[in-house]
């Protein structure tokens, strides 16, 4: 399993990883400044299985509630699509593509 492979990494300052499945012989060492951030929806979504124990006491857990204001929203979005958003010199949230996709996406999630 990939997850119980990153333990190695987890474990030890010095730890390393081989990556046998390319065909590789030798370790490659953990960096000093190693960090390893992960993101996961709950184990209730359909398809997902909980984390190993061995695995999950390694991290520091944050629920973060769905968020479903809608100006937060808003600006969740609008930072999500800088750059490709046309820019009327106003505030990107205020934006008529972000105010319709937040509102399709309230109504969606009713459905």
């Amino acid at each position: 399993d990939t997850l119980q492979r990153l333990c190695g990494l987890l474990d030890d300052p010095t730890g390393s990883v081989t990556l046998t499945e390319r065909g590789d012989a030798t370790a490659v060492k953990r960096h000093p400044n190693f960090r390893l951030f992960a993101a996961m929806n709950p184990a209730t979504d359909t398809g997902k299985k909980d984390l190993p124990s061995s695995i999950r006491c390694r991290f520091s857990e944050l629920y973060v509630e769905e968020l479903l204001d809608p100006i937060e929203l808003r600006i969740v979005a609008a930072r999500y699509l800088d750059g490709v958003l046309p820019s009327d010199g106003g505030l990107p949230e205020h934006t008529a593509i972000v105010i319709t996709t937040v509102e399709l996406y309230l109504k969606c999630r009713v459905l």
